[in-house]
């Protein structure tokens, strides 16, 4: 694509216009990057200052491996092109639509936010449309390094779908993407809140920027419709606040005839739904996901149809189960206090199980404000308690367990093991074959990060190990 023809489309409707140094005029845009260790021929390179790096200070070797032209905050030394902006992310994203030509436009798209459930719910939907006979596809945790990516990646992302004939799209909103614009000007025909915790309040500060952020989503620039989940108090505030139409939902719109550890069954609307997804919090996704597919126009039989037949994702309340008389075991991506609360008190409700066991650990170089409350909600929840590491990643992992050791009222009752595989083992060894453990934090992750090194680990792996283990 012409340089000359993106820059005239981005000066559309500005009262200033773009300042370009040197001659767009000639110059073909043949891709987008902001990284310059993956700059390719004909790229136009997005100078981006991030918290620790200064793309500026990297544009004359994005210039070197192939860039056609940089955009640019602040001018630099170069005789290539430049385009100099007030907001390069901001530019970014305008920049990447229209290189893809608004491909978010050729199909229908949900957007799903808030702290926990947005993974689980964005599946439940793609699996209701494809029951509906859409060709459904869903971006998120699943499917990428970031959970919404940057608006280069997910502009093409969008396009590649487009091209394979996708019709259908559910993805994954998160507040980072919202505050750094890489959803571009996507305006989604529908957009769900699942619902806010604490959570990121590393990057955040406070939970009113975090809710502030979330609530960028819900506006007529990015949402012609919303369902919100008001089992919450920031889904009461948002349901109050917002201007586009919305739909609320609760969980006192469906009765619970059956939790169990293989499935969840429930009355929704007059309608018998059978879901593989354990799980008293799964109940609330699928309700949103119904609710939103209704709103769209899908009838209630594929709408029952498709949550009955979707799958329990990898890490999410996946269930491990025992054939050699030992406990149920069960990994889950939960790493904030809420959500480890919620699965917690699911594993609680399954009929006939005696105790809860748990083992987690937090996350280094993250949030470290929401420590001690995981630790409090795992001594609220849980019967015994396993603290171990989970990535550590640059901090010490002796560390972070004692901030989290910092939230228990009785915290020599707390078995302390910083070997995520040793933690489990013991776990698992002193669990009763009526007991449930709860392994928590990691999810479907198959690596543990510490001191910047990946070291292969998965959980659902090493569980079966230590089932195994216990049985010799």
């Amino acid at each position: 694509m012409k340089l000359a023809k993106i820059l005239k489309e981005v000066n559309l409707g500005r009262t200033s216009k773009l300042e370009v140094t040197g001659n767009p005029k000639g110059v073909v845009v043949k891709g987008l990057s902001y990284d310059s260790r993956s700059v390719e021929e004909g790229d136009l390179f997005f100078c981006i200052s991030g918290e620790c790096n200064d793309g500026h200070d990297y544009a004359q070797e994005a210039i070197a491996n192939g860039a056609t032209a940089v955009v640019v905050d602040r001018k630099i030394q170069t005789h290539s092109p430049q385009i100099k902006v007030e907001n390069v992310r901001s530019a970014m994203a305008e920049i990447a639509e229209i290189f893809f030509n608004f491909p978010s436009k050729k199909l229908t798209t949900v957007g799903v936010t808030g702290t926990n459930g947005k993974t689980t719910t964005v599946n439940l939907l793609a699996q209701i449309a494809t029951s509906a006979g859409e060709n459904a596809a869903s971006i998120g945790t699943l499917t990428g390094v970031r959970t919404t990516p940057e608006a280069p990646d997910l502009q093409k992302q969008i396009h590649d779908l487009t091209e394979e004939g996708k019709s259908f799209l559910a993805m994954e909103v998160s507040s980072h993407a919202l505050n750094q614009r890489r959803i571009s000007n996507i305006k989604y025909d529908l957009a769900i809140f699942t619902n806010l915790s604490h959570d990121h309040l590393d990057y955040h500060g406070d939970m009113e920027s975090y809710y502030q952020a979330k609530s960028i989503l819900f506006t007529p620039n990015h949402a012609k419709y919303a369902v919100i989940n008001v089992d919450t108090p920031f889904g009461k505030r948002l349901a109050e606040e917002i201007e586009i139409p919305h739909k609320t939902v609760s969980m006192d719109d469906v009765e619970i005839i059956e939790e169990n550890i293989q499935q969840n069954i429930f009355l929704w609307e007059g309608e018998t739904v059978e879901m593989r997804t354990p799980g008293t919090f799964n109940i609330e996704n699928a309700i949103s996901a119904a609710f939103a597919a209704e709103a769209l126009g899908f009838n209630k039989e594929s709408i029952v149809k498709g949550l009955s037949e979707a799958q329990a994702l990898p890490g999410r309340f996946e269930v491990i189960d025992s054939k050699n008389n030992g406990p149920t075991v069960i990994i889950d991506y939960s790493h904030t206090p809420d959500g480890l609360r919620k699965v917690l008190l699911s594993a609680q409700n399954i009929p006939g199980i005696k105790n809860v066991h748990v083992v987690f650990g937090c996350g280094g170089d993250r949030d470290k404000s929401k420590r001690s409350q995981m630790g409090a909600a795992s001594e609220n929840a849980a019967t015994d308690v396993y603290l171990t590491s989970d990535n550590p990643r640059s901090e010490d992992e002796r560390s972070i367990i004692n901030d989290v050791l910092a939230g228990f009222r009785n915290p020599a009752d707390v078995y302390i093991e910083p070997d995520r595989r040793k933690a489990i083992f013991q776990a698992i060894k002193m669990s009763d074959p009526k007991d449930v453990v709860i392994i928590a934090g990691k999810g479907n992750e198959e690596s543990q990060e510490i001191k910047g090194q990946f070291h292969p680990f998965k959980d659902s792996d090493v569980a079966r190990d230590g089932l195994e283990a216990r049985a010799t």
